[in-house]
């Protein structure tokens, strides 16, 4: 290891030297020149893979800066196109690290603490929502509003039934308890 904790290879000087390059810039270079490389990995992915061994925590420091770096960017401009979803569309870009994120199912971002609506009404006076093509009927509607806990009175529900919700708040209650 260099005092940079970069892997020092060992590159022997075989003796053969070949010479590249052309007229002035034709320069002379042996064995020590030679990338590291894995003949299995050149084969199975058709590719040079750099595979380097890392004893430090700058390497961590650098895959994530290297994966958090943020989006690549570019500039376009349109011409007279109206469409605005077809606009989305032609402009969206994924970066590699975008991608491999999205194929592992990755959460993209989080936000914390999260939001929770918690509604405030007096005894059976909760709002009811509902479409009049699935449920015509009003009485059935009603008796299912009537049927099912809203986040306030499964509070008071809990409060009854378990002892440790006795000591939260209403607000601290969905950290808890769902």
């Amino acid at each position: 290891m260099t005092t940079d904790s970069y892997a020092k290879l060992r590159r022997r000087d075989t003796g053969k030297k070949f010479k590249i390059g052309r007229g002035d810039s034709e320069q002379e270079v042996d064995n020590r020149w030679v990338v590291p490389y894995c003949p299995w990995l050149l084969w199975k992915y058709r590719c040079h893979i750099n595979v380097e061994s890392i004893a430090s925590i700058k390497a961590i420091k650098y895959i994530y800066k290297y994966v958090y770096k943020g989006h690549d960017r570019t500039t376009m401009q349109f011409g007279t196109c109206q469409d605005e979803a077809q606009l989305y569309l032609d402009a969206r870009y994924l970066s590699g690290c975008e991608s491999g994120w999205h194929i592992y199912e990755f959460h993209m971002h989080e936000e914390s603490p999260s939001v929770t609506r918690l509604q405030v009404h007096l005894e059976g006076e909760d709002l009811i929502f509902w479409d009049e093509d699935e449920a015509p009927d009003a009485g059935d509607v009603m008796e299912r509003a009537v049927s099912r806990d809203t986040k306030l009175t499964a509070y008071f529900k809990a409060n009854k039934k378990y002892p440790e919700a006795r000591n939260l708040l209403y607000q601290d209650f969905p950290s808890k308890f769902v």
